[in-house]
């Protein structure tokens, strides 16, 4: 109760264990509600009101997967409506170069802080089942490895008191989960257009969200435009300023290398004539792209996607390389 109860004040190292007792709160819901709802939808998903008395591999890994998608989905969409309702009671949420002002004496609320909580619960909890409970597929150790960098980033950027900018960063990315695991559970109901349409928002939200708007805003406002702000604390952070950045451009290296995964998948899709075809991580899941185009236009998309791949990654070395420290005083901290 006193943790509770001090929680409103300064970011403390005592408060992360309610990130530890949402972690826990989360393994019990999932457990519930895999047993109350999520596995009763599964089975009227898949099978309707006929259930195979024989349940092979392959329908018992889809069974799994279905429910793994029911869970993810629910959190990923409440989660973000969530954070937006705290977004838009703040006058710094459109503005990057606000994200540090007045630091560390930042006032964010409880709600955020709660928020912020929540969400590294979420992820430590997601290590556990990572590890003993959900379907174990190809990308797995880079999985891994994002949720102990993306626990640590969270915790890391609380006490740091990096609020503003930790906040937005957890929004642009639950996004595009809610969007792919949409997607999943329209595919398992057997609603292909759904599934094509979600699946669609999911590629162009990631694109713009982790690939443009992550890079060019977000590690620029938190490696350059922040230098000003940190400055003018009279206390510059500078172990939590380089971890900070190098916990983002790692995550970057991540978002890399999904997108070439999503790539392949679109890809496959346009060889395959908008037949079905076979999700590149886990060898199992459908994505389906009702695509109606002779092969010379599939052949210009192609050419389309990779050189846009292409020049994204130019333009973004070129950003970095422009990037110049204004303020000489950053170089006796």
């Amino acid at each position: 109760m006193a943790l509770i109860g001090d929680f409103g004040n300064a970011p403390e190292a005592t408060h992360l264990l309610i990130a530890i007792f949402f972690a826990l709160g989360f393994a019990l819901a999932r457990f519930l509600l895999n047993s109350l709802v999520y596995k009763r939808l599964a089975i009227r998903m898949l099978y309707g009101p006929v259930v195979p008395l024989i349940a092979d591999a392959t329908r018992k890994s889809k069974f799994i997967k279905c429910t793994e998608s029911m869970w993810k989905l629910t959190y990923y969409a409440s989660v973000q409506l969530w954070v937006i309702s705290i977004l838009k009671k703040t006058s710094w949420a459109m503005n990057t170069k606000e994200y540090f002002s007045g630091w560390p004496n930042q006032d964010l609320g409880l709600p955020m802080k709660l928020f912020y909580m929540c969400q590294c619960g979420f992820y430590l909890y997601s290590i556990g089942a990572l590890l003993a409970w959900e379907t174990r597929r190809k990308d797995f150790s880079i999985m891994f490895s994002h949720h102990i960098i993306t626990s640590v980033l969270i915790g890391y950027s609380y006490l740091s008191g990096f609020f503003r900018i930790g906040t937005v960063i957890l929004a642009l990315h639950d996004m595009s989960d809610v969007f792919l695991e949409a997607a999943k559970v329209s595919k398992y109901a057997g609603k292909e257009m759904a599934a094509s349409l979600f699946f669609a928002c999911f590629a162009i939200s990631w694109f713009l969200l982790r690939l443009i708007f992550f890079p060019f805003w977000i590690i620029k406002t938190s490696s350059y435009y922040s230098i000003d702000s940190l400055v003018k604390s009279g206390r510059f952070p500078r172990s939590s300023y380089y971890i900070f950045n190098v916990m983002l451009l790692t995550l970057l290296v991540f978002h890399i290398y999904w997108w070439k995964l999503i790539c392949a998948m679109i890809i496959r899709q346009l060889q395959n004539r908008g037949k079905v075809g076979e999700d590149i991580r886990s060898g199992f899941f459908l994505f389906h792209l009702s695509l109606s185009c002779t092969m010379e236009m599939r052949a210009a998309l192609l050419f389309r996607f990779r050189f846009r791949l292409i020049l994204l990654f130019y333009c973004f070395l070129k950003q970095l390389l422009n990037i110049k420290i204004s303020s000489s005083n950053f170089l006796f901290y």
